[in-house]
Formats: structure tokens, sequence, C-alpha cells
């Protein structure tokens, strides 16, 4: 069987080396002068942003050990305890916690998601592929409509990070219907979008599993912007016509900069996103 290894491609990866974002950011934060430019002579002024702001939500911290050292690695140690590996004694259960809290407000920032909620810093995130999606959901009703079509896959998936899947679920309203209020993503949650046809009309459906040791798939359909609430089933014309503001088809030029570069992953974690059609 051959194997074809493709180039990254930034529709699945943050644009986290935006510079006009990061430099929002940092004022927002307020973040000093010296921790930024010490990771931006690195290349990565984005962990400028997240130590920063990790840093501020533990500094009253009672358990987890809040130094430069520990505090990038509460996403790894979460994933790691969770999965059974030898973590540190001191990250107990409380530690956790505290960690899962800061965390939340980090990947939140970073993302322009949750108590940072900003189209403008979820573009550059998201945009692409969610404009992706609502070319497919488009392209399949067409096909449908059309005789003779050959374009008609019936399966997408995606496999992403935990950040881009967050600003997806903000972006159509359903974030914490999704992952619950004031949670992150777990390792590789899914999302599923299913595209209906009844009654000669065409509908979306939407479901989210939350764990990954778990089956259980459920409907958030009803916390999508524009949809029914009390329906599972929400016309495509939401999704094709809809979150204009979120979408984008060049993220790069987001963030006004032709120098920046796509970063890879930043964090340990890995969400699946799928799509059937």
């Amino acid at each position: 069987m051959m194997i074809k290894i493709c180039k990254v491609h930034q529709m699945l990866f943050p644009h986290l080396n935006c510079r006009r974002l990061n430099r929002e950011k940092k004022e927002k934060l307020n973040i000093n002068n010296e921790l930024y430019d010490k990771w931006t002579q690195r290349g990565k002024p984005i962990l400028a942003i997240l130590q920063g702001i990790m840093e501020r939500e533990l500094k009253y911290a009672k358990y987890y050990k809040n130094s430069s050292e520990n505090v990038l690695l509460v996403d790894s140690l979460i994933i790691e305890k969770n999965a059974g590996a030898k973590v540190p004694e001191w990250f107990d259960e409380n530690a956790e916690r505290e960690g899962r809290r800061a965390y939340f407000h980090g990947l939140n920032l970073i993302a322009g998601t949750g108590p940072y909620h900003n189209p403008n810093w979820i573009r550059p995130t998201s945009g692409l592929l969610l404009e992706e999606l609502t070319k497919h959901i488009k392209r399949k009703i067409e096909c449908d409509q059309t005789r003779n079509c050959k374009d008609m896959k019936k399966f997408y998936a995606y496999g992403t990070h935990d950040m881009l899947l967050m600003a997806l679920l903000e972006s159509i309203g359903a974030k914490d219907a999704a992952l619950g209020e004031g949670q992150n993503p777990e390792f590789i949650a899914t999302l599923i979008l299913e595209l209906w046809k009844r009654d000669g009309r065409y509908y979306i459906k939407a479901l989210f599993r939350r764990y990954p040791n778990s089956n259980r798939f459920f409907a958030i359909t009803q916390s999508i912007t524009g949809c029914s609430k009390v329906s599972d089933f929400c016309s495509s014309d939401t999704f094709i016509g809809g979150f204009q503001q979120y979408k984008t088809t060049h993220p790069k030029d987001e963030c006004h900069d032709e120098s920046d570069n796509p970063i890879g992953l930043l964090f340990s974690g890995r969400t699946d996103f799928k799509f059937n059609g």
C-alpha cells in the first residue's frame, strides 16, 4: 500500500505566529517586554502569551507549583495523569483542578474564545476550516440536485488541534453546549456534522463526543446560532449563509503581515473532527 505524505495545511493548524494578534494579546494581558522578547527571539511569541496568562491565573494557586518550568506543562500533565502515566507527586486532584482553570484561560485567550471572545482572533484560527465545511455542504447539495453528479463523496474527516475545534465551536455558538461551561476540549474530542435530506429539504445535524473513552455522541444542533431550539435538525442555509464574521479564505491575510508563518502544534492534545455527507 502506498502512503502519501502531504504538507501540513494551515486550515488544520491554528495560525499562531500572527504578529498583529500577538501584539494585541500582549497589550490586553500587559505582558512584560522581557518575557515577550525572550520567546519572540525563539520564534514563538505565542508562548509568551500563554505563559503570561497562565502565571497570572496560577499566582495564588495553593497546590499547583507555579514556576516557569511547570506553567507550560499543564496540558501534558493532565493527559499523562489521565492515561495512567507517572506524574510528579505534587500534581494531585487539587493541583489538576487549578491547572485546568489556568489552562482554560490560556487556551481561550489564544483562540479568542470564551471570556476573550473576539471574531478577529477567531478567524485566523478556524475561519478557513469553517469556510471549507460550508463549501462541502453547498457542493453536496448541488451535487444531489444534479443528474449524474460524480462528486458524491460520503465522508470527510479532519484531525486537528483542540484550540481550532474550540474556536470552530464558538463560531457556530455551540462551544459551551459541546464542552461544558468553563471547559476545554478533552483529548480526541469529536465533532460530527451530518447532512440530511428530509422531505426535499436539506438539514445539518451536529453531534459531539467529549471524552476519549466514551462512545456517547449527543446532539448540539439546538445550540447553534440561528438553528431551532426544539429540533436536532437545522436548515443547511444556516451554515451556507451564516457565521460570516468568523469565516475567511485567507487566514494569513488576517494577520496583515506576509512574513508570518504558521508554527506546529504547541500542545500534546489532539482533536478529531468528522463531516458526514
